[in-house]
């Protein structure tokens, strides 16, 4: 029996698109067949390292998802475009990975779940984290009883390359209109995956949000520009079972890296993990007649673990895992943003 080749349209040429191209290059049954970004430049560039014709380079994303020859987009592009994106690869019918967050609004992601109920087409979102070894291991113990009933989630995701000494420019980021949210799309809607992923849906949420830095040079006017997004977001929650979680975010932490850390409290124990250190795990529990304390940190095998895009590529083949983060995970996060973001306006606590 013959393995079928899938030929991949690559949608958004930048840090995101390498890191994918990079990704299913480990993937032997797929293969990059065309590539489109506005900047012509860059396809150009791309293309020539590729050794695209000319033919499967496009600048109109419309164009390569309408393309025969592709089975499956991947999309990595500004927030301000993923809902136009997505909406074209559905009525085309076209598979889609679309990197998080699901849109910029309810708006928007209401307009997309009406359109994939009367179409529905496979569709992952990119929700990485659920990929790290550490997050597949902690979610098994948490299906597996072994931490008893769960308390309390917490988590915080921090870097420190927004602080003013870094003096980051104004980029698409820190402007609401293209980019929804400002941290909280950016990473804090990973710590809300993460609660659904370990916990499951939020129930009532409670949210802070804050802007550090007001303006930021923009080099392309050689002008400050005005930031009207959050900085910091803090929240807390209660998920189903009455499980309780407290969270923040922001990039105003120096000395941190890719700090995002999740800890879950259960009647019979407490886990910690860091996606700093993937492989790795940190279990304490209490058992016995004694209820002796053992602590223990597990090192864990990278390979045991399905890679998110062999995920996806399963996911057409029908074989995935239940990992996979679906258009109905996109909607459900980006529900629980608008919720934060609103309660942050007027301080009144949400529920979902």
């Amino acid at each position: 029996m013959s393995v079928k080749q899938w030929n991949v349209g690559i949608i958004g040429l930048g840090g995101i698109g390498d890191y994918h191209m990079n990704n299913l290059a480990k993937i032997t049954n797929t293969s990059v067949a065309a590539i489109c970004d506005v900047n012509a430049k860059a396809v150009e560039q791309v293309g020539e390292r590729l050794n695209l014709p000319a033919e499967k380079r496009y600048t109109d994303y419309r164009a390569i998802i309408a393309d025969p020859d592709i089975d499956f987009i991947i999309s990595g592009v500004s927030n301000q475009f993923h809902c136009d994106i997505l909406k074209a690869a559905i009525a085309c019918g076209k598979p889609i990975f679309s990197e998080k967050p699901f849109t910029r609004t309810m708006e928007e992601a209401d307009d997309l779940l009406k359109l994939y109920d009367a179409n529905p087409v496979p569709c992952m979102i990119g929700f990485s984290y659920r990929y790290r070894p550490c997050f597949q291991y902690v979610k098994q113990l948490v299906t597996d009883g072994a931490l008893g009933r769960i308390r309390h989630i917490a988590a915080h995701y921090l870097q420190e390359e927004n602080a003013p000494m870094f003096n980051k420019e104004y980029t698409w980021r820190f402007n609401k209109a293209m980019a929804g949210s400002g941290i909280l799309a950016d990473i804090g809607s990973h710590m809300v995956d993460a609660a659904r992923f370990f916990v499951g849906e939020f129930t009532q949420v409670s949210g802070m949000m804050a802007t550090f830095t007001d303006r930021r040079l923009d080099k392309r006017t050689g002008e400050y520009a005005e930031v009207d997004v959050d900085d910091f977001t803090g929240f807390q929650c209660v998920l189903e079972g009455g499980v309780m979680g407290s969270f923040y975010t922001h990039k105003n932490a120096i000395g941190t890296g890719n700090q995002f850390n999740v800890t879950l409290f259960g009647d019979l124990g407490t886990v910690r993990m860091s996606v700093e250190k993937p492989n790795e795990v940190h279990l304490t529990l209490r058992s016995g007649d004694n209820l002796q304390l053992t602590e223990s940190v597990i090192h864990l095998d990278t390979k045991s673990v399905k890679p998110m895009l062999q995920d996806f590529v399963d996911y057409l083949e029908q074989r995935h895992s239940a990992s996979l983060p679906t258009i109905i995970d996109g909607y459900r996060n980006q529900q629980v943003l608008q919720a934060i973001i609103d309660s942050a306006q007027d301080g009144v606590t949400r529920s979902l």
